[in-house]
């Protein structure tokens, strides 16, 4: 009985004992968990990762070093999922990471751009990823947190098409209100940004600008914003080979001149017409090239013109042969080099009736440019000024009544500069009949200017109260019956002006300026000068008048 009660103690001894070594032995029964901070940023920054939930360290009665791996990935697991298993695409951010005694750690990361470790390699992009956690070595999931890519981007309105091609570029998750710089394969193209749009971030780091495609060669091509932290994002766009010929329609014999752009690199062209070569060009380091040829003797009809480099870019356009009839528009303007309201072109052409009048015509409108007398061969030449019309193209045709030739021009598209205010003065006292002046603005095709005075500097449609277009000179009086309301300087007049020219391109509005007019009675400047001088003549006699009166006392 003595020993058997001993027995039982000992046993229940032995039992406490390997339980007490039991518990600290098995960390998985423990409930793991990870917080990311922060849980959200770019590609490249830097984050924690904090773990906690693991056996504390009851040293030096029992020690046990854990480690644990923590894995990047776009998969979507749950706990007890395995890596390489159910999470297949990842990047492993640390491996053997040490759980201090405390049963905790910390570890600092970076957001990958790329996820390499898996099955399958994939680029990180803005969305949510998983950071996992497993013991080190194993791969059973112990737990996991989501985090949020937040990498900047921008998006092209279109991703392919011929050099001059306009491209809108929206932007997102750039840093906010920051000036952004734009990249053309490596070449700063920022000062390119078309009028009108933007060239910083607003508040929620986001934009909309656009660029020109530059004079380059066929095939891709990166578009690169940056902002002024770093934060930055490309895009792709494809240039396509284009063709003008000029004219588009002639006789044999006649020179047509062929401009092309973004074909290959200093690659050799042929170009044929009608399926037989007629002439051989090389392109520049950008794939332009401007060569000529003369139209081989063929009968009246459509002919296919093609152009190919050695590269195999090709590019088709359709010529229209007649017999004696030609027309043509010299200088030649074409999308590449546009021409421009008031400038002087001259068409010419044969084959027409002889000695009969040719009507000029400016089809677009339409609007008759000029006339002319044939000569006895047919051939004539006209000289008119462009008129007043919208950028883009425009077709002239001559016509004898019997016999039509079209032609095709350019107009520019580029806007004429923000006009700089002048007078009044910032924040000046004004008279009723106020004189705005601001710098002339030059452009090619001329420029009107229209100005707006309003009583709010957002000049909203309500607080408009003076509005003139068309004004032809850089600067406007106010009288009769436009004269404004006296105001206080607490509440000023705005005023603004923007200049449009003869092509209907738009500048942007020039910063408002503000001024107020003066409340009561005021004497004219001449009148204060009077007085003025008045009273020195009357202080001068004053003096006079006491030195007499002292001399004669003394």
């Amino acid at each position: 009985m003595k020993y058997t009660k001993v027995f039982r103690a000992l046993t229940l001894a032995i039992i406490i004992s390997l339980l007490l070594v039991a518990i600290p032995a098995t960390p998985a029964l423990a409930a793991k968990e990870i917080a990311l901070e922060p849980d959200e940023g770019e590609i490249g920054e830097s984050f924690y990762v904090k773990g906690g939930g693991f056996p504390v360290s009851t040293c030096p009665t029992s020690c046990r070093q854990i480690i644990v791996d923590l894995y990047f990935s776009s998969d979507e697991a749950d706990t007890g999922d395995e890596i390489d298993a159910e999470v297949t695409i990842y990047e492993r951010l640390k491996s053997n990471v040490d759980v201090g005694a405390d049963g905790q750690f910390k570890k600092k990361v970076e957001v990958p751009s790329k996820l390499t470790h898996g099955s399958e390699d994939e680029d990180v992009h803005r969305g949510t990823y998983y950071v996992y956690l497993t013991y080190g070595g194993l791969h059973d999931i112990l737990a996991f947190a989501k985090f949020t890519v937040i990498n900047a981007e921008i998006d092209l309105d279109t991703r392919a098409g011929p050099v001059g091609t306009k491209v809108e570029i929206a932007g997102i998750d750039f840093a906010d209100s920051e000036e952004i710089a734009i990249k053309y394969d490596g070449e700063d193209v920022t000062d390119e940004i078309v009028s009108g749009y933007d060239d910083e971030t607003d508040r929620y780091g986001e934009f909309t600008s656009a660029i020109l495609i530059p004079e380059s060669t066929a095939g891709e091509h990166t578009i690169t914003v940056s902002d002024e932290t770093g934060s930055q994002s490309s895009a792709i766009f494809t240039v396509k080979p284009e063709i003008a010929i000029s004219p588009m329609q002639g006789v044999a014999g006649n020179i047509v001149e062929v401009t092309g752009t973004g074909f290959g690199e200093e690659a050799a062209v042929t170009i044929t017409f009608d399926g037989e070569d007629v002439a051989t060009s090389v392109t520049s380091q950008w794939g332009s090239f401007t060569t000529g040829f003369e139209v081989p003797e063929v009968v009246e009809g459509s002919y296919n013109i093609e152009v190919e480099d050695e590269e195999g870019n090709t590019v088709e356009a359709e010529f229209t042969a007649y017999i004696a009839t030609e027309v043509s528009i010299n200088p030649v303007i074409t999308r590449a080099s546009p021409g421009h309201v008031g400038m002087n072109v001259t068409v010419s052409g044969i084959g027409f009736e002889a000695n009969h009048e040719i009507t000029v015509t400016y089809a677009t409108e339409p609007i008759v440019v000029a006339t002319a007398i044939s000569d006895a061969e047919g051939a004539f030449s006209a000289t008119f000024e462009v008129p007043q019309s919208k950028a883009g193209e425009h077709i002239v045709t001559a016509g004898d009544g019997t016999n039509t030739l079209a032609a095709t021009l350019f107009m520019e598209s580029e806007a004429p500069p923000i006009p700089e205010l002048l007078l009044p003065e910032e924040a000046s006292r004004a008279e009723a009949e106020i004189y705005f002046g601001w710098e002339d603005v030059t452009d090619p095709s001329g420029v009107t200017y229209t100005l707006q005075i309003a009583t709010d500097e957002d000049f909203t449609p309500n607080s408009i109260v003076l509005k003139k277009e068309g004004l032809t000179d850089s600067g406007y009086t106010i009288n009769g019956e436009e004269k404004l309301e006296p105001t206080k300087e607490e509440a000023p007049y705005y005023w603004r002006v923007k200049a449009i020219d003869s092509a209907s391109n738009e500048s942007g509005w020039s910063t408002p300026g503000s001024f107020y007019i003066g409340v009561g009675f005021t004497w004219p400047s001449w009148i204060i000068h009077l007085w003025w001088g008045l009273g020195a003549v009357a202080a001068v006699f004053f003096g006079l008048w006491l030195g007499r009166r002292a001399a004669y006392r003394y």
